[in-house]
């Protein structure tokens, strides 16, 4: 019989592979045999492998309800909490082309609009064209005044180290220098390139032969009708673009520098913030650093012009956009300031007549007496053919967004008592135990997802700690105040339901409600957001106890498993079962050493009895 090779079974301890017999002599298949003894010997750490399992799957459980009440007893109070989110009004505007309104909770009376003489605008100004003697490729054939035909084509023939036949180009008025130099270098000019903010050909020797006005234009000198390649002297005047270098923008002081922008901003304050420059910045880098510094302002460029345009609206004494610290006269050269002067925009403020005053404000949003208030348009001009006189602006309680409201309040209570529910009633599935690592062995993943999701279910079963918070989230529901005319929220419609599998939910008499917020909302209102005896106080503590146990009991991911209780059983029996293989792996090893030792007893055996076999 040939030697049989031993692989590692579900039940084997051990590191490595031991060379044995393995039944060489006694025909025996040892390794089976030996798995075998060892399935039942790990039957005891099988079982608080599967404990393990149950107590993991329990933490986790309380873990994701844990979060849900987290995140309940936030929403409670960012959405109920306060009386602003309960207290509900409706905004009614005469002119709505005029003027768009909303209402909070503090807004009461009537606002009479008789005047909008003038509406706040942003700070803005244009600066003039900036002028450059350097090209880039980025650049237009149009910059240097050419323009081709009336339909703006045009081309050149150019010859090239006495060539009989010329190479004819066209162009467009719209081609950039970059084209044109993919064009010459297509044509045989292939050093043509850009040095130095002036145009090289590359070559000494190139006649055109028609249009030698075309590089006049580009500042080349030609003679009859040969180029001459050296085109320092030719002096060019064009206008920057984005890709132009700030050194390279005229009057430019060639240095590095900073500036600082003083601005307004959205509350009418002013804001300075200082940016940094080098004179190798392209103009559109110089754009991005302003833009993107927070200042405030909005910078475009185009056509060679630079505007500055405040992202606040409003006028302040001294110039809603100021220059200061320019020591390099930088925002002189960008075309916004002449000699010395520091650059100032200003905006203008919205001014308009309210319950007969006249008042004045830098943003066009305004508040008044609890309304916002956003100004569209001017009105009561005597050149205004389409003033119909004052705009009325007042509120009223909103019953049905309080409805609505209250109706959420509800949907979220219902919501978080049936994620406690589901887990506390549901049964235990007893013929689904944990899968030990043998029987996961044995089964593809699909099976194990579907054997898991039953050996899951019934894990907080008849649990305390929730029973408990269950409990305490009722009595809040049903807490009185004995110093509302409501008493509490049964008296408003809100009950619970008379359905004992419901587990504890809500319904909403909406009818009753409505006659509530109608006798009094405020009372309503107070019946949620009272901070001793409010139904949003009351439960949040009753979910943040109940919290509280949870953590105590299955702790957070970020908790140490020595802080909750879940944690040190999870770890004891980690120690356990540790213990458990180191004890498997010396029961395997003896088991091989005796079989290892009756191989080779019955090996001696079968060599002496061979001593004794006749020979022929």
């Amino acid at each position: 019989m040939a030697d049989s090779v031993s692989s590692t079974s579900s039940y084997s301890y051990l590191q490595t592979a031991n060379k044995r017999l393995s039944g060489l002599s006694s025909g025996m298949d040892i390794d089976s045999i030996v798995e075998k003894l060892m399935k039942a010997e790990s039957a005891k750490m099988e079982k608080l492998q599967q404990q393990k399992q149950k107590y993991e799957w329990q933490r986790d459980a309380y873990r994701e309800i844990d979060l849900k009440l987290e995140t309940f007893s936030k929403n409670l109070f960012d959405q109920f909490g306060l009386q602003k989110s309960l207290l509900v009004r409706k905004t009614s505007v005469s002119d709505e082309s005029k003027v768009s309104v909303t209402a909070d909770n503090t807004a009461v009376g009537t606002l009479n609009l008789s005047s909008v003489s003038q509406l706040a605008t942003s700070a803005s100004k244009l600066g003039s064209q900036l002028m450059t003697s350097a090209i880039n490729g980025q650049h237009k054939l149009s910059d240097f005044g050419i323009n081709g035909s009336s339909e703006g084509t045009g081309s050149f023939t150019i010859k090239l180290n006495g060539e009989d036949e010329g190479k004819t180009i066209t162009y467009t008025k719209d081609d950039t220098i970059d084209t044109l130099l993919s064009k010459l270098k297509d044509a045989g000019l292939t050093n043509a390139k850009i040095t130095n903010g002036k145009l090289s050909l590359g070559s000494d020797s190139v006649i055109v032969e028609n249009n030698p006005n075309f590089f006049m234009k580009l500042g080349f000198s030609v003679d009859g009708n040969t180029l001459s390649e050296s085109n320092e002297e030719a002096t060019i005047n064009i206008k920057a673009n984005s890709a132009t270098l700030l050194k390279d923008i005229k009057n430019f002081s060639e240095t590095n520098g900073s500036f600082t922008l003083s601005v307004i901003q959205s509350d009418g304050s002013m804001k300075d913030t200082k940016i940094n420059y080098s004179s190798s910045d392209t103009i559109e880098d110089l754009v991005k650093s302003i833009n993107t510094s927070g200042a405030g302002v909005t910078v475009v460029f185009g056509n060679g012009q630079m505007s500055i345009t405040a992202n606040a609206t409003g006028s302040v004494a001294g110039g809603a956009i100021q220059i200061k610290e320019d020591n390099e006269n930088l925002f002189n050269v960008l075309g916004f300031t002449t000699g010395s002067s520091k650059f100032v925009a200003n905006g203008t403020n919205a001014i308009y007549t309210i319950n007969g005053i006249q008042k004045e404000s830098t943003s066009n949003s305004i508040k008044e007496s609890g309304y916002s208030i956003t100004l569209k348009q001017t009105f009561n001009q005597a050149n205004d053919p389409n003033y119909n006189g004052t705009v009325t602006i007042s509120s009223s309680i909103d019953t049905d967004g309080m409805v609505e409201k209250i109706k959420s309040f509800v949907n979220m209570y219902n919501e978080i008592i049936e994620s406690i529910n589901t887990p506390l009633k549901e049964k235990k599935n007893l013929n689904y135990p944990p899968l030990t690592d043998a029987q996961k062995a044995e089964m593809t993943e699909e099976q194990i997802k579907k054997w898991e999701e039953k050996a899951k279910q019934g894990l907080l079963r008849n649990d305390t700690i929730l029973s408990t918070a269950l409990s305490g989230m009722r009595n809040a529901i049903y807490t009185v105040s004995e110093n509302n005319p409501f008493k509490g929220l049964f008296n408003i419609g809100v009950t619970t339901t008379a359905t004992y599998t419901d587990g504890g939910k809500l319904q909403l008499d909406e009818d009753k409600l409505k006659e509530a917020i109608a006798k009094d909302p405020e009372a309503v209102v107070k019946l949620f957001t009272d901070s001793e005896n409010g139904v949003v106080a009351k439960l949040r503590t009753a979910v943040d106890t109940a919290s509280k146990q949870i953590d105590d009991k299955a702790g957070k991911t970020s908790f140490a498993d020595n802080t909750y209780s879940l944690g040190r059983t999870i770890s004891s029996l980690d120690d356990q079962i540790e213990a458990w293989k180191d004890r498997l792996k010396a029961i395997e090893e003896r088991y091989y050493n005796q079989f290892t030792r009756m191989e080779e007893a019955i090996n001696k055996a079968n060599m002496q009895s061979s001593l004794f076999m006749p020979s022929y």
